[in-house]
């Protein structure tokens, strides 16, 4: 019986060290494909990627589709989630923690009827397809 409490405990601990950061691919990404500006699904993309960011340290690009870009216009009034924070002041600390956000230009113009001066600082307006096809990218959308 001590001999299969052993190797229980063994196959245990080794199954903890692989799945933990200890043996993490140097190549995961994570993109998220922000489409909607509406509060409790942005906030949850935001703040999802903030965390993946922060405790796994895994690259992760929002890139900012159709309504999705209203999030970042300076010019609308900001609204609080339960959370405390506006959508600016989250995508804003993700991009303070390392994460890069990248809008749509097409969506910009088109849909949000929005100038480049009118954009939260910080945000980059090309990359998001190389970003998105990366071959070691995980794909979210909300």
């Amino acid at each position: 019986m001590t001999v299969i409490k052993k190797l229980t405990t063994i196959f245990a601990v080794l199954f903890v060290l692989a799945s933990s950061n200890a043996f993490a691919d140097d190549s995961e990404k994570l993109f998220v494909n922000l489409t909607s500006d509406e509060m409790n699904r942005a906030t949850m993309a935001i703040e999802l990627s903030t965390q993946v960011l922060k405790q796994k340290n895994i690259p992760v690009t929002i890139w900012l589709t159709v309504e999705g870009v209203r999030i970042a216009d300076t010019t609308i009034p900001e609204h609080s989630h339960a959370n405390g924070k506006s959508l600016k002041a989250m995508l804003s600390d993700f991009m303070t923690e390392g994460g890069k956000v990248i809008m749509c230009g097409m969506c910009m113009t088109n849909v949000a009827g929005m100038k480049k001066d009118e954009v939260l600082d910080g945000i980059q307006f090309s990359g998001g397809m190389d970003a998105l096809l990366d071959d070691d990218a995980t794909v979210l959308t909300y």
